[in-house]
């Protein structure tokens, strides 16, 4: 919990609802994004019915086949943000989303995610390569 009292989960879910209120889900922001060719569904469906299932997601719902894809598709790149006509962060927004989407939260997760059981040896495999014999003895 932060010095305030709320735990990160909350701040997640605060800031989630006060974007879902004010997006007017308009489409602007998946129109922009360079991901959806790459989200199956989403060229098929009204740029603001995808928007609408990511609001739908951001505030705890299941959102639409094509939202969650157009969710997982996001890169990042921030294409989005500028194309919002309500100056929201919508690659802010995509970033809660994909947490809710992926059951970061606590829920169910919607869409399929990837672990990687191998993560911590290739990150110390990764790491031995610039480590001296005696920071792996102290490190690793």
């Amino acid at each position: 919990m932060d010095p305030a009292g709320v735990s990160l989960a909350e701040h997640v879910r605060a800031e989630a609802a006060r974007l879902a209120a004010a997006c007017t889900a308009c489409g602007e922001c998946v129109r922009a994004c360079p991901m959806t060719p790459y989200a199956a569904g989403v060229d098929a469906a009204a740029p603001g019915v995808v928007a609408a299932g990511m609001v739908d997601v951001l505030r705890g719902g299941t959102g639409s086949p094509a939202a969650l894809a157009w969710i997982a598709a996001c890169t990042k790149s921030g294409i989005c943000t500028p194309a919002c006509p309500e100056r929201l962060d919508a690659a802010f927004m995509l970033r809660l989303a994909g947490l809710r989407a992926k059951g970061a939260l606590g829920d169910a997760p919607l869409v399929p995610v990837r672990e990687d059981t191998q993560f911590s040896p290739k990150v110390k495999a990764f790491a031995r390569l610039t480590l001296t014999a005696e920071e792996q003895a102290r490190w690793l």
